[in-house]
């Protein structure tokens, strides 16, 4: 495969094995997180690269039809691999430009790498589902209708070597299926996945509501985002069982609860952070036992939706759903990371 190109993809998902970490709030106005953010955040250059061989025009336009899936020959790296039956248009966006914020279209079965990376924190890649308006932005999201993963790139203090911090967040709505690993011995995988038509299906018992359809697509949107979606002169926070439930049983606003907005409280208060992760599981602060989670309400019923019906459980449902190491922050020394939309075709 030729960098900074798009190529066939024809290698199999990596197998799971899921840790656990730390999460943090969107760039693009959906934020659920009072908590910090998750991985390592470094510093950089001006801008990420791609490596443009085959490309006359250096516009970064240029396809190569063969998937040579051989090691990053710049590293640092990110390659994305759609394995969907639909196309989808891969952006990445961080604290430094990547790609010059263009939007790459990923046809079925291709795969577009970023490589020669800075440094970098608060990163994502964006798949979005149906084509933007705009193609390229190198700050942040150019449309709804899409999902993301998180990322950081740092090294590591005691080789020196490139590390890979990287994270599969739900936390503010959930669209796509997919698998995160940093190649390398040990490195771990993170993931959330089905079959294309069985996604789908699944994607219709969303328990909050739907939004931003295209194709049979659409976000499921999370608990934090359902409560402050505005109802006339209020919000859902007030007019909604689903959030009034959290007030009435604990004394703050659900969108409080669910995003842990709690401004006063800083991360140094474990216990307190365990309260919020319990409230919304629906179970007492510090339980690690998976099997009393979701069975007393109130409960954040978008998380349980996630973790039990989707089978999904070290992913981000969350904010705070990180404590008892439930999340799936991974960080592994690895000069790449592949992220993976439908692992499971």
């Amino acid at each position: 495969m030729l960098t900074g190109c798009a190529a066939n993809d024809a290698a199999a998902p990596h197998d799971a094995g899921m840790p656990s970490g730390n999460e943090g709030g969107d760039d693009g106005g959906n934020g659920s997180g009072g908590k910090g953010g998750g991985g390592k955040e470094g510093g950089g250059s001006e801008d990420g690269g791609n490596e443009r061989r085959g490309d006359a025009d250096g516009d970064g336009s240029g396809t190569d039809p063969h998937d040579d899936a051989g090691p990053c020959a710049r590293p640092p790296c990110i390659t994305v691999h759609n394995r969907c039956p639909v196309p989808l248009w891969t952006h990445a966006v961080s604290t430094v430009p990547i790609d010059d914020g263009h939007v790459r279209k990923l046809d079925p079965g291709r795969a577009w790498r970023y490589d020669a990376l800075p440094p970098l924190g608060g990163g994502r890649i964006y798949a979005y589902y149906e084509e933007p308006s705009s193609l390229q932005d190198r700050v942040r999201l150019v449309s709804d209708k899409n999902q993301f993963v998180e990322m950081t790139i740092d090294t590591d203090p005691a080789s020196g070597a490139w590390a890979q911090n990287y994270n599969v967040s739900y936390v503010d709505y959930v669209s796509l299926p997919v698998a995160m690993r940093a190649t390398g011995t040990g490195c771990a995988e993170t993931r959330c996945g089905a079959p294309f038509g069985a996604w789908l299906a699944a994607l219709r018992g969303c328990p909050t509501d739907l939004r931003n359809a295209s194709g049979g697509l659409a976000t499921c949107t999370a608990s934090y985002n359902y409560c402050i979606t505005p109802d006339g002169a209020a919000t859902y926070d007030t007019t909604r069982a689903y959030c009034t439930k959290m007030q009435a049983a604990h004394g703050f606003a659900g969108s409080a609860i669910y995003g842990g907005v709690f401004p006063d409280h800083p991360a140094t208060e474990v216990a307190f952070w365990d309260g919020v992760a319990a409230w919304n599981r629906g179970t007492f602060a510090g339980d690690a036992d998976e099997s009393h989670y979701y069975k007393v309400e109130p409960y954040n019923a978008y998380a349980r939706w996630i973790h039990e019906q989707l089978a999904c459980s070290n992913v981000y449902a969350f904010s705070t759903d990180d404590h008892q190491d439930k999340a799936g922050f991974v960080r592994c020394v690895s000069p790449e990371l592949d992220v993976v939309w439908c692992p499971d075709g």
